[in-house]
């Protein structure tokens, strides 16, 4: 027998879905490396799978995320049992993915929360579940391109391609946005320029995201004419995760035409901003539903145009708050630390995201603090220091300054933090000082993230 979600949001997911195995049945909902599995066999699996792995209504339920039609059959069953799906990185090592399983829904999560994620709030990893406005609505899928098949919708692309690990906020969520609209996902279990540019050309992608660092590798490594072509199909290239740098949203306008090229700012914790590049204007206006301000240190309002911390919230129902915090609906305003201001007609512009105990590492959000307990916590470390350095192609990478108690060198010392850390959470540099020896050794290590 089906499980029957309690919620309206899952009653709305689950409504969603069987109308899109009704209407779309033999269309592809998701592709990937291994092909593709249509709206039909989605729905099919995921009641199969939701019947025999019920989980408890408002569980959150860990899924270690893969590119794979696997993974969203996964998350679909969750919806169907009204629980809480939350990627975690597949990379990592067991002890990260012990997150709490479960969430007080006894009258306090008015949000009804239909995901939750690892978010990075004042240097440490926290859980930020969301809720309110179900994922079901088109609005912030729309505002960036998104969605198919709707009435109104005209500039909806039907199969939008990510090649960005799923565990991550935004791609886990504008996927899942877009499937929820009757739109084709295609997935890739890892980057790879060549790999990407064939399957954009061979899956017809009308939309993409891309972090800035996988745009430098396609016009690094891709092949010019057949990455031309695979560009000329897109309606929309997004890209977002992380700053993009100048140089290289210069480089990609030379192959795509700026109506194309589009920015987007935002953050689990609120909705974001949205611009094409054909607009020539710095910063980006934020979508509709999403509201900004720009705050001093006290949290106060600073005068139009001066450079503060960027808060947002939702004016659209759209809720976020961290698991062990009561859910509010007054639209609470958040902040992720990063700095910016507003111009005079609304734009918002980011000036630095840059903040403390934050490395984001390639588009990956790094709690400092964590990547600091694992490397103290081996038994020859007597103290470390773990900052964030700026790298030119990941665009922050870890550093760590040991001293230790007892011999290590730095071999030892990587083969810890690779048992215990993500790729993106490993040190680039690593610098040991050992307390009985006047000499130090430091060396930099290659990293994949």
């Amino acid at each position: 027998m089906d499980s029957v979600p309690t919620s309206s949001t899952a009653a709305a997911i689950r409504l969603t879905l069987q109308q899109c195995a009704r209407q779309h049945g033999s269309r592809p909902a998701i592709i990937d490396r291994h092909g593709a599995v249509t709206f039909a066999q989605l729905w099919h699996q995921a009641r199969m799978l939701a019947t025999q792995h019920a989980s408890p209504p408002g569980t959150v339920v860990t899924i270690a995320s893969t590119s794979t039609a696997a993974f969203f059959i996964r998350v679909a069953a969750v919806w169907l049992n009204d629980a809480v799906p939350l990627p975690i990185d597949a990379k990592a090592p067991p002890l990260p993915r012990q997150h709490g399983s479960r969430m007080d829904v006894d009258g306090v999560h008015h949000c009804r929360p239909w995901k939750a994620v690892t978010s990075v709030a004042e240097g440490s990893y926290r859980r930020l579940v969301s809720g309110g406005e179900p994922p079901t609505n088109a609005r912030k899928a729309f505002a960036l391109g998104l969605g198919a098949d709707i009435p109104g919708n005209t500039s909806g692309a039907q199969v939008a391609l990510f090649a960005a690990p799923l565990h991550l906020n935004g791609p886990f969520e504008l996927a899942v946005r877009h499937l929820l609209l009757g739109g084709t996902v295609a997935v890739l279990d890892h980057f790879d320029a060549a790999v990407w540019t064939e399957f954009a050309a061979s899956v017809g992608a009308r939309w993409a995201f891309l972090a800035p660092i996988q745009i430098a590798r396609l016009l690094d490594q891709a092949n010019r004419r057949e990455l031309r072509t695979a560009l000329a199909g897109l309606q929309t290239l997004l890209h977002s995760a992380a700053p993009c740098p100048a140089p290289v949203r210069e480089r990609l306008l030379r192959l795509v035409e700026p109506h194309v090229v589009a920015d987007y700012y935002g953050a689990a914790e609120y909705d974001g901003t949205f611009a094409r590049a054909a607009e020539g204007q710095a910063g980006a206006r934020p979508i509709p539903g999403a509201q900004f301000r720009i705050v001093d240190t006290s949290g106060q309002p600073v005068p139009t145009g001066s450079v503060g911390i960027i808060e947002g919230r939702s004016t659209a129902g759209c809720l976020s708050h961290y698991s062990d915090e009561p859910c509010r609906t007054d639209g609470l305003w958040r902040t992720v630390g990063d700095r910016g201001l507003l111009d005079r007609s609304g734009r918002l512009i980011v000036t630095v995201t840059a903040t403390a105990g934050r490395a984001i590492v390639g588009g990956v959000n790094v709690a400092l603090a964590h990547v600091h307990a694992v490397v103290a916590a081996h038994p020859a470390v007597r103290d470390c220091q773990v900052t964030a350095t700026s790298d030119d192609t990941y665009g922050q990478v870890i550093s760590a300054r040991v001293t230790t108690r007892a011999p290590l060198d730095l071999e030892a010392l990587f083969a810890h933090c690779q048992a215990h850390l993500r790729p993106a959470e490993r040190p680039r540099h690593l610098h040991i000082a050992h307390t009985d020896q006047p000499l130090s050794e430091e060396r930099d290590h290659a990293v994949t993230v």
